[in-house]
């Protein structure tokens, strides 16, 4: 599954959106004038509140990442209860220890893709009731305390490492941008 694909299939409401901005907010733009502050002399275009917007955009992935976590996770944990016969069996266990060893060293010679995601998704529809099926569109439950925790320290890190991510950024632009010249310099130049 692509990027963009989560972004669209696990979308965040407004309300979700509200409730994010107002928890981590002040942590985009905290981080954004970290940022801003260590590059003024790097002739750096971007303001802080450009910053803080793709940092924000950066905390929507992340929360539509983690709804597509938790989603997995109840598709894998319901297959699991109501698998009866032995290839079903098998093939759960699989997908349980892909999604598992998916952060490990070489998770990325066996990642849990688009594949391995459709296949889930149709054995939740043919082993679980249609009652008892996870929702891709439910919203996020941040009143769990555990969820609340867990979710916290992972958008948090996302934010982080954004932050990390564009400062890179910044600093292989540098070199660029040290030889270039304002039209206004130009202008002035041309008249020397």
């Amino acid at each position: 599954m692509v990027k963009n694909d989560i972004m669209k299939n696990y979308q965040l409401t407004n309300e979700e959106y509200l409730i994010l901005d107002e928890k981590y907010g002040d942590l985009t733009q905290f981080a954004a004038w970290q940022l801003y502050k260590k590059n003024t002399r790097n002739n750096h275009t971007d303001d802080q509140e450009d910053i803080a917007q793709e940092l924000k955009i950066s905390m929507m992935k992340a929360a539509a990442y983690y709804k597509r976590q938790v989603y997995i996770e109840k598709c894998l944990e319901l297959c699991k209860q109501n698998a009866k016969d032995k290839m079903s069996i098998y093939i759960i266990d699989n997908l349980i220890n892909l999604w598992s060893n998916r952060t490990r060293h070489g998770a990325s010679k066996q990642k849990f893709g688009p594949y391995q995601e459709d296949m889930l998704e149709k054995l939740t529809n043919k082993l679980v009731l249609p009652k008892y099926r996870p929702n891709k569109s439910l919203s996020l439950n941040l009143n769990d305390k555990s969820e609340n925790k867990r979710f916290k320290i992972y958008v948090s890190s996302i934010i982080w490492n954004s932050t990390r991510f564009i400062g890179k950024k910044i600093t292989k632009e540098r070199t660029i941008r040290t030889g270039l010249t304002s039209l206004s310099e130009y202008d002035y130049l041309q008249s020397v």
